[in-house]
């Protein structure tokens, strides 16, 4: 049997539904890494059984390229559609705002930056009140440099 050009086509479009899924499953593991627990379990749970339908899209690739591609796409949108639930605000964020195109790895992305950025904030500014502490000068160093600005001042002034 020749293959033809929309078979090749087809297979190739599958294969790049795959790799796109598998991405989404790798960002999908390392959100869940970054969750506090209850959460981190439920996404954990949902990769896995997303990478098994995966890996059956993998296999399928060959013979069924369009229903692999299909398994595939739905596989990245569930782990998309679990990392916005459990990812950021408690599920607030859509993920009608991702782009059609198919970079729901990049959507994964950008949630699991989000969990971690109030981690960064707390670190930030603990950073920030240690170092404030540390520079800023005591009431009775403060009222000597007022009155030495004050002397400069009067004696520019007479």
């Amino acid at each position: 049997m020749t293959k033809t050009t929309t078979d090749r086509e087809a297979r190739r479009a599958a294969k790049r539904a795959v790799k796109e899924a598998r991405k989404a499953g790798k960002e999908t593991s390392k959100l869940a890494s970054s969750l506090p627990e209850p959460a981190k379990s439920k996404v954990k749970a949902a990769a896995k059984a997303e990478q098994a339908r995966i890996d059956d899209a993998k296999r399928a690739t060959s013979d069924r390229p369009h229903a692999a591609k299909r398994v595939a796409r739905r596989s990245s949108a569930r782990l998309e559609r679990v990392s916005v639930r459990y990812g950021t605000a408690g599920g607030r964020a859509s993920s009608k705002d991702a782009s059609k195109k198919g970079s729901r790895s990049g959507t994964i992305k950008q949630q699991r930056a989000q969990v971690k950025q109030p981690s960064r904030m707390a670190v930030f500014s603990a950073f920030r009140t240690a170092l404030a502490g540390l520079t800023t000068p005591t009431d009775q160093k403060q009222a000597r440099k007022t009155a030495k600005t004050r002397v400069r001042r009067m004696k520019r002034a007479a």
